[in-house]
C-alpha cells in the first residue's frame, strides 16, 4: 500500500515536471491575430468571401484549432485548422492560398512565433469539400500575401 502511494506521488510530480514543456510547444491559439488584405475573392472552408481587409482571430469562446475569419459586414465564418511547429524559421507573418483554376482556397497561416516568443507556427487549414474536389481536378498553385500578427 504505501509503495502504491509512492508511485502515484511520483507519477504526479513526474507530470507536474513535464507539463510546462508540453504546454510551451503546443500552439493554444490565445493571441492569434492576423491582419490581411485580400486583393481577390477567395473561399475559407466552403464560404466564398470577397476580396477586402480581414482579421483572424482565435481565443476565448472559440474552440481548439478554431479561427474565426472576418471582414467587413457580415462576411465571417469559422475555420478549422491544425497547428504544427514550422521546419524552416519564419521570419514574417503571410497567409498561403492554393488556386485552382478561377478559385482560391485559404490554405495556412505562417506566424514568425507562437504563444510565448517560441518557435515558427504553421496553423494549416483544414481542406473543405470543396477544396478536396478542386485538388483531384486541378494542381494547386500556391501564393502568399503579407500579413500582420499581435
Amino acid at each position: 500500500m504505501k509503495s502504491g502511494r509512492t508511485m502515484l506521488i511520483l507519477a504526479g510530480l513526474v507530470l507536474l515536471a513535464v507539463l510546462p514543456v508540453i504546454a510551451q510547444n503546443t500552439w493554444n491559439g490565445s493571441k492569434l491575430e492576423v491582419k490581411f488584405s485580400a486583393l481577390t475573392a477567395f473561399y475559407a472552408g466552403d464560404k466564398k468571401m470577397p476580396a477586402g481587409n480581414y482579421t483572424v482571430t482565435q481565443g476565448a469562446g472559440l474552440q481548439a484549432n478554431t479561427m474565426l475569419i472576418r471582414g467587413a459586414g457580415k462576411n465571417e465564418t469559422y475555420l478549422e485548422y491544425q497547428a504544427s511547429v514550422s521546419q524552416t524559421p519564419v521570419t514574417k507573418t503571410e497567409v498561403t492560398f492554393n488556386r485552382y483554376g478561377d478559385k482560391e482556397y485559404l490554405n495556412s497561416i505562417a506566424l514568425p512565433n507562437g504563444p510565448n516568443d517560441q518557435s515558427s507556427w504553421i496553423l494549416q487549414a483544414t481542406p473543405s469539400a470543396g477544396e478536396q474536389a478542386a485538388a483531384k481536378a486541378d494542381a494547386a498553385a500556391k501564393h502568399t500575401l503579407p500579413a500582420t500578427s499581435k
